[in-house]
């Protein structure tokens, strides 16, 4: 049975990861080349707020329900928002009010994932289940920006007619990653009570992975946001932009396979990998004929060695879990931390945009954004 539900697990979330490589990178150029760099953080934002709300309602769903059923749910209510989008428009063609949408069934989704993983790896290796899924993700993640980026670049039309083939497919494939999802016949954590109170965790032990969380997505959401963007606003390529998030794709294919041969070494060295982290975010200052090559180099090396200290922090906090009793509050409260990095991160350079700043002195903030990195000390010795 665990070994069945893991491939089912590893199918359907990969499909989900698919379909979020072709959508995710093209709707930020989409509202970029619409409206304006405001515009994409105003999106991003709004996407984190709905979605923490959505964890927190989660938890109550878990007393009627499981973490497979949100899952599912989750998946393909996402895809309705993409068809309401390409579809109908209205609020849906507006950044801020697709963002606030399309965080609900996001909530919903990675508030079934988490618990739903917890419980189909109860009792696996997590630091190599870990670099499994996200090498397998990855290897989505390979084909489908650059896939999208053709499809994109061969489109005619403006505005969201660019776009429309690239969304129907990502939604379709969501739908099926759902459908999958639904095969699974480990439920993961059901709850009997939940409240609020019950996502404001107090144990002292904890206190270490609070300050990680807060910390640890401020520097990747400004690369996996704003980079695609700038490749973009330097070329005017959109097959180019595809290529970026296929090449990183790669990047973390190659770490991941690499770093479980030498998971002990990773845990030994991380502080030289956080300030190889912080030393190859200046790459990023690099103007003129080599920007795009500076730009590629940086992320490559950045993420290749993020994707490790990740996957070591959240097998630390996964097997930290394994003695409470139940783990869904934690990982609402995890949300809590997560979302207040990526928005003060995306404050950072809404304040920059308002204050009339170019792409390029958005990417001046990036060596300071890096430092956050040093983070994932505090669970990692």
């Amino acid at each position: 049975m665990a070994r069945s539900d893991l491939v089912r697990y590893y199918v359907s979330y990969n499909l989900f990861a698919f379909a979020n490589g072709m959508f995710g990178i093209f709707v930020n150029i989409l509202f970029f080349t619409k409206f304006s760099i405001l515009s994409v953080m105003e999106y991003q934002a709004a996407i984190q707020s709905t979605q923490t709300m959505m964890f927190v309602v989660s938890g109550y769903l878990l007393r009627a329900t499981n973490a497979r059923t949100l899952f599912s749910i989750g998946t393909i209510a996402r895809s309705l928002i993409i068809f309401g989008m390409v579809f109908v428009k209205g609020p849906f063609y507006v950044p801020f009010a697709f963002g606030l949408l399309y965080g609900i069934p996001s909530g919903v989704f990675w508030a079934g994932n988490n618990t739903l993983s917890q419980a189909i790896t109860r009792k696996m290796n997590r630091f190599n289940f870990l670099s499994t899924n996200s090498a397998i993700s990855s290897l989505a993640g390979l084909v489908a920006p650059l896939f999208a980026g053709f499809i994109v670049s061969e489109a005619h039309g403006t505005g969201i007619a660019r776009y429309r083939i690239d969304f129907i497919i990502s939604a379709a494939l969501l739908i099926v990653a759902g459908l999958i999802a639904m095969s699974i016949r480990e439920n993961g954590e059901k709850r009997m009570s939940f409240g609020l109170r019950d996502t404001m965790i107090g144990n002292p032990d904890y206190m270490r992975f609070k300050i990680f969380f807060l910390l640890s997505n401020m520097l990747t959401i400004v690369i996996t946001t704003f980079v695609p963007i700038y490749i973009f606003y330097l070329t005017h390529d959109y097959l180019l932009v595809g290529f970026f998030g296929t090449y990183a794709a790669l990047v973390v294919i190659a770490s991941n396979i690499s770093s479980m041969y030498m998971q002990k070494w990773i845990c030994s060295s991380y502080r030289m990998l956080i300030a190889s982290v912080i030393a190859s975010s200046f790459l990023y200052l690099i103007d003129g004929s080599y920007a795009v090559a500076a730009v590629f180099v940086a992320s490559g090396i950045i993420t290749f060695l993020m994707t490790p200290l990740g996957n070591a922090a959240m097998s630390s906090f996964m097997n930290f879990l394994d003695g409470i009793e139940y783990s869904s509050g934690y990982w609402i409260n995890r949300e809590y931390y997560l979302v207040s990095g990526r928005l003060i991160s995306f404050l950072i350079l809404s304040v920059m945009s308002i204050t009339g700043a170019s792409l390029y002195d958005y990417a001046l903030a990036i060596p300071a954004i890096s430092l956050t990195v040093m983070g994932y000390i505090k669970v990692l010795k």
